[in-house]
């Protein structure tokens, strides 16, 4: 018996050993493979068009995913000085990205070449974790306009060309404002201020209705915002294999949307038991009678009923988080620069005097509206923009881009190059202004919100927003840093935007 259990045993043995054994070859040979069909399935297209694009070395198997440990902003330079403003990485071993850093090479694909340029790639963690029907973001062709014109008009309905929307940013300007004025005396992080404000632009255009300071259902909702924000990254193991979408390893990025949809599918459902569609109160009305009114035309619609809260979540997500770090970027800055915000204060007390800004006095103050061009170049806030995927074959200066491309048009290469831009480091809003520093001088380097079919469906409301809240700050109070943030510099802090460091300041109470 004894012998049978020993010979039982080593039976055993030598099969999970040999079993082991050909468990790795296996695994050699399939990865072998994969790197010769993932060459060639890049190349073998190129060859029939154009050479193909440039590219850094990388690991095997995981491509360049690891390069990115560092300052990203710091290998893209680098990548760029070496191999041009125009080349491709790979993500692991199923994701190929071309890198636009060039401006003639974004003239020629996404202007000159809209239509193959148009579509979005969705990141495959934010396919698991939404997908991409009734998206205004991830859908495709068609479905993507039908959404897109859709947002235009929620926009031109509740007035963003007609008044009432920018009379809503003046009020949320005048009340933060007031709320920093009981600061006054105190060191404090503005973080907390601006979201809210922020928020309750975005809040009263989807909900109809805006939080109160201080609101705990809202800090909840700024904190799930801001972990999900943080925690995602199109690098990230979750974008090479994002079934970790449901493991431990995603928790911080799961929960956090999983506690924004809640809410949001609860106030939707609320405004669908009040729907009235004579009285559209705000953009889920909107969205529910657009879906009533197609459905009864039997038309074939990419809105449909119970997807409104993904059009809610995206506009929140796209809005919050890049107009607040713009703003805090806007406050930091005029912290460090007393002498340019006392010449900005000039300009705005003899345009506006004691009365609220509006967004129609940019146009009389040149410097003003330099500053607020030079705060969203020298840190674009998403500084890779939102990824496109080609649509089509296409060639652009001379290498082919194949079909079903990610493409990205690195921000932050073209606004803080010195190819483009005199002392990119330093900030100086006068680069914008025309020698007798009267007129706004446009600069093709300098497109923050996106160029092409995708630009961003919120610039105006974005800059009306900067304008106006940062102007009704710098009308009331001077900035500076407190004593425990002198050393803050121009770092931040990257996730799906790119925001300072935390910092206080201190206000000094202007009379006007």
């Amino acid at each position: 018996m004894e012998t049978f259990k020993k010979s039982s045993f080593d039976f055993f043995a030598d099969y999970a050993i040999y079993g082991r054994e050909v468990l790795i070859f296996a695994t050699v040979l399939l990865f072998v493979r994969w790197i010769l069909l993932s060459q060639w399935s890049y190349s073998s297209k190129s060859k029939t068009l154009a050479p193909p694009l440039p590219y850094p070395p990388g690991l095997p198997f995981f491509g360049n995913m690891f390069s990115f440990r560092t300052d990203m902003r710091d290998i893209l330079r680098k990548w760029t000085n070496d191999l041009g403003g125009l080349f491709r990485l790979r993500i692991g071993p199923f994701v190929d990205l071309v890198v636009i850093s060039d401006v003639d090479a974004i003239q020629e694909a996404f202007v000159d070449q809209a239509n193959a340029f148009s579509e979005r790639d969705i990141p495959p963690l934010l396919e698991v974790a939404m997908g991409t029907k009734g998206s205004i973001f991830w859908e495709p062709g068609h479905k993507w306009k039908q959404l897109r014109r859709f947002g235009h008009r929620a926009l031109r309905h509740f007035g963003l060309n007609q008044g009432s929307m920018e009379d809503s940013i003046i009020e949320e300007g005048r009340l933060m404002a007031e709320a920093f004025e009981m600061k006054e005396g105190t060191q404090f992080n503005p973080k907390v201020l601006v979201t809210n404000t922020v928020g309750n632009v975005i809040t009263r255009f989807v909900f109809g209705f805006r939080f109160e300071y201080g609101d705990p259902v809202f800090e909840k909702l700024a904190e799930d915002f801001e972990h999900f924000f943080e925690s995602f990254s199109v690098t990230s193991l979750g974008s090479v294999f994002p079934f970790l979408y449901y493991t431990p390893l995603y928790t911080n990025f799961r929960r956090p949307i999983q506690n924004v949809v809640s809410y949001i599918k609860s106030v939707v459902n609320d405004h669908r038991r009040s729907f009235d569609p004579l009285h559209l109160r705000d953009v889920i009305d909107l969205h529910m009678a657009e879906v009533k009114g197609q459905r009864d035309e039997n038309k074939m619609a990419a809105m449909e009923e119970g997807w409104e809260w993904k059009f809610i979540f995206e506009l929140y997500s796209a809005g919050l988080a890049t107009t607040t770090d713009t703003l805090r970027w806007a406050i930091l800055i005029a912290a460090q620069h007393p002498q340019l915000v006392h010449e900005v204060q000039k300009e705005i007390d003899d345009v506006i005097g004691g009365r609220s800004p509006k967004f129609s006095d940019q146009s009389l103050m040149p410097l003003t509206g330099a500053t607020m061009l030079e705060i969203t170049r020298i840190r674009p806030v998403v500084p890779l923009g939102v990824p496109r995927c080609t649509s089509r074959d296409a060639v652009v200066q001379g290498y082919h881009i194949p079909k079903n491309t990610t493409v990205l048009m690195n921000l932050w290469e073209l606004q803080t190059s010195p190819k483009y831009w005199k002392e990119p480091e330093k900030f100086n809003p006068y680069r914008f202004l025309s020698e007798d520093r009267k007129t706004i001088v446009s600069h093709r380097a300098l497109n923050p919100f996106g160029i092409g079919l995708r630009v961003c469906l919120g610039e105006k409301l974005a800059r009306m927003q900067l304008f106006i809240i940062l102007t009704s700050l710098l009308q009331r109070f001077t900035l500076r840093l407190a004593d425990d943030s002198l050393s803050v510099g121009m770092e931040g802090k990257a996730g799906i935007a790119y925001g300072p460091l935390d910092y206080n300041i201190v206000l000094e109470k202007r009379h006007v």
